[in-house]
């Protein structure tokens, strides 16, 4: 049962291919990924958004990424990793939107 959807941009190829990597890691089917504009409204390119469909709550930046790596195993090794600040503060970056090269992904 999905309990989590991630929002992203269409047009974001970075987007596209962390959608496909939590798709294969979500062993419980519990994230869904969609194109579609969240309530919040419409995302930046490299934006993402992490709607709880149990309760409607909507987080952005690391608290996104948090809800994200709660629902699939594979990452929830890396949670403890967040409580870093800087850490913290990169995926934030990271996770509200791209700037200059900052959306490229490493081959």
């Amino acid at each position: 049962m999905k309990r989590i959807i991630v929002y992203r941009n269409k047009d974001c190829e970075r987007c596209r291919k962390f959608a496909k990597a939590n798709k294969y890691l979500d062993w419980l089917n519990q994230v869904e990924s969609s194109t579609e504009t969240p309530r919040c409204g419409p995302l930046a390119v490299g934006e993402i958004a992490v709607e709880v469909i149990e309760t409607g709550e909507i987080f952005k930046g690391v608290d996104a990424v948090r809800t994200i790596w709660r629902h699939i195993p594979a990452y929830m090794l890396l949670l403890p990793l967040l409580r870093i600040p800087a850490i913290a503060r990169a995926v934030d970056r990271e996770s509200r939107g791209c700037s200059g090269t900052s959306c490229s992904v490493p081959s």
